[in-house]
């Protein structure tokens, strides 16, 4: 009952995002049209492609990580890449999960343990959210302050959120490893501290993409603070994972995004190509991704 509550209210959320990213496209189509088509932009988003791809295989590394966190011998790193590689695309299918579902039933017919699939996977929920959550509030702290100020509302609760959030989440990832430390002690604290560095390195290289397609824009000459750009890159990619049904976060980043982008002085019709751009690029890379791995033999163990 509450997982449909929660799909049926994620629905309403995405399609209202869609809806809002919609009407900000109406609003701004002469100037976008031309932003979007502009030669800067277009060099912009196929760079960022390739860089995307790159910077994705973080996360594969951080999954990879967490398998040896619980069996060192789960696999190879190149089949735990391949692994990610072709089953990443599966998160543009409906709900927001499928690539991890994916991921797993290829995993196991390359002989990776239930155990250490049921952690990663656990794990890696946790530590993504954490550190999309810490890269998005630390960056863009001041922005946050400064536009609580403006509604009459102390700072220091955005502050006093932050750290709950944080330790909510921390304490949480390890009263679940617990018991896994008990019995593989160091080594799942040194590759879990490891896949926690590659999430925080993949969320601000993402943001450094945001900071790019901005840059490449001939609207936004006056670029706000790149921190800024950076935090609010992170918490488009952290509410559209949390959104339940939200496939690859469709509607909801480009949303939080233009949103978060407008109220740093970014123009509304550049804000709206960075989001655009930023998932088509996204689109790209992941599909990039996937065709390569694709196209590399590797052989299972079942």
């Amino acid at each position: 009952m509450l997982n449909r509550l929660a799909r049926f209210v994620g629905l309403i959320i995405s399609i209202a995002a869609i809806g809002f990213v919609a009407m900000s496209v109406n609003r701004t189509f002469v100037t976008l049209r031309l932003e979007l088509l502009s030669p800067s932009f277009v060099i912009a988003v196929a760079g960022s492609c390739i860089v995307y791809a790159l910077i994705l295989q973080l996360i594969g590394f951080s999954w990879y990580r967490l398998l040896l966190a619980v069996d060192r011998t789960a696999m190879e790193l190149s089949s735990a890449l391949i692994i990610f590689g072709r089953t990443q695309i599966y998160k543009y299918l409906p709900s927001n999960v499928l690539h991890m579902v994916g991921r797993y039933t290829l995993a196991r017919k390359f002989g990776a343990s239930h155990a250490a699939l049921a952690f990663a996977q656990v794990a890696e929920i946790g530590m993504l959210v954490l550190s999309a959550a810490a890269v998005a509030a630390v960056l863009s702290f001041d922005f946050f302050a400064a536009a609580l100020v403006q509604h009459g509302i102390d700072p220091a609760f955005l502050l006093i959120g932050l750290i709950t959030t944080i330790l909510v989440f921390a304490i949480g990832i390890i009263l679940f490893v617990r018991r896994r430390l008990e019995k593989i002690g160091i080594r799942a604290i040194r590759n879990a501290l490891i896949a926690f560095f590659c999430y925080l390195l993949f969320f601000i290289g993402n943001g450094l993409i945001v900071v790019a397609l901005a840059a490449s824009l001939s609207g936004t000459t006056n670029l706000p603070d790149p921190r800024i750009l950076i935090g609010i890159g992170a918490a488009g990619w952290l509410l559209g994972f949390i959104i339940p049904g939200a496939p690859g976060g469709l509607g909801v980043r480009e949303a939080v995004l233009i949103a978060g982008l407008t109220s740093v002085g970014v123009p509304p019709s550049s804000a709206t190509a960075i989001a655009l751009g930023h998932r088509l690029m996204s689109i790209l890379g992941d599909g990039l991704v996937a065709v390569i791995t694709l196209l590399i033999p590797h052989r299972t163990n079942k």
